[in-house]
C-alpha cells in the first residue's frame, strides 16, 4: 500500500512540475511575444520651413529619419536633413532677382545635418497620441556665401565681395514631436519643431517640418 501510495505522490508532483514548467514557458512566451510588439522600427520622411539665425533667412528642410523604439516611451531616431535658404525675413521677394551688374547679392546658406535624436514620449494616450522631446548630438557640413559689399576691381570697375564660410562643426539638437496615428495603423504622423546649435549659439538653426512616417 505504502508503494502505491509513493507512486502517486510521485505522480502528483511530476504533474505539478509538469504544469509550473508549462505555465513558465507560457509567460516568458508572452512576456518575449509583448516585447517584440512594443519594440517598432519607423521610416519617417518629411520637409517644411525653417529659419537660419545667423544671417536671418527662410529656409527650407528636407529630412529622412528612422526611428527604434527601444520601449513603448523612449526611442533613439538618427536623421539625416538637407537645408536650404530661400527668402529674407522681410519676404521682399528680391532674393532671386539680379541687382546691381546682373548679380544676386543676397547672402545663400545650406547644409546637410546628421543627427542622433534620443526621445521620449512625456505624454502617450489611448489613441496613441504622443507628446515627445528629445536631444542629441548634430553634425553640420556645409557653408555660408554672404555678400560683402562692392570693391573696385584691377580694371576699375566695381566687383562683388563675397565672404564665405564652410562648416565642418559639431553641436546639439533639441526637438519637441506631436506624433498621431491615422486610418493606417502602420502609418505615423509627425509634426516636429528641431533647434539646431552650434558654437553656443542656441538656436542656429529652427526647423518645422512634417513627417510621414511607414512601419518597418
Amino acid at each position: 500500500m505504502k508503494k502505491y501510495l509513493s507512486i502517486i505522490s510521485e505522480l502528483i508532483g511530476m504533474k505539478h512540475l509538469v504544469f509550473l514548467i508549462a505555465f513558465l514557458s507560457i509567460s516568458i512566451y508572452s512576456a518575449i511575444a509583448q516585447e517584440s510588439r512594443e519594440k517598432e522600427l519607423i521610416y519617417r520622411i518629411g520637409a517644411g520651413p525653417g529659419i537660419e539665425g545667423n544671417a536671418g533667412l527662410w529656409t527650407i528642410n528636407l529630412m529622412n529619419e528612422l526611428s527604434y523604439y527601444a520601449t513603448p516611451r523612449f526611442s533613439i531616431n538618427p536623421s539625416f536633413t538637407f537645408m536650404a535658404s530661400v527668402e529674407d525675413f522681410d519676404l521682399s521677394g528680391r532674393y532671386w532677382k539680379p541687382m546691381m551688374n546682373g548679380e544676386n547679392m543676397e547672402t545663400f546658406v545650406a547644409s546637410l545635418f546628421t543627427d542622433v535624436r534620443f526621445q521620449y514620449d512625456i505624454i502617450k494616450t489611448k489613441n496613441d497620441f504622443r507628446l515627445g522631446i528629445g536631444f542629441g548630438p548634430s553634425f553640420q557640413y556645409g557653408g555660408d556665401g554672404i555678400h560683402g559689399g562692392w570693391v573696385l576691381n584691377y580694371e576699375g570697375e566695381y566687383a562683388s565681395r563675397w565672404i564665405v564660410e564652410r562648416h565642418a562643426r559639431l553641436g546639439y539638437v533639441t526637438q519637441v514631436t506631436f506624433d498621431w496615428s491615422g486610418k493606417n495603423i502602420n502609418r505615423r504622423n509627425t509634426l516636429g519643431v528641431s533647434m539646431s546649435s552650434f558654437e553656443g549659439y542656441w538656436p542656429y538653426y529652427l526647423n518645422v517640418n512634417y513627417r510621414f512616417g511607414f512601419k518597418l
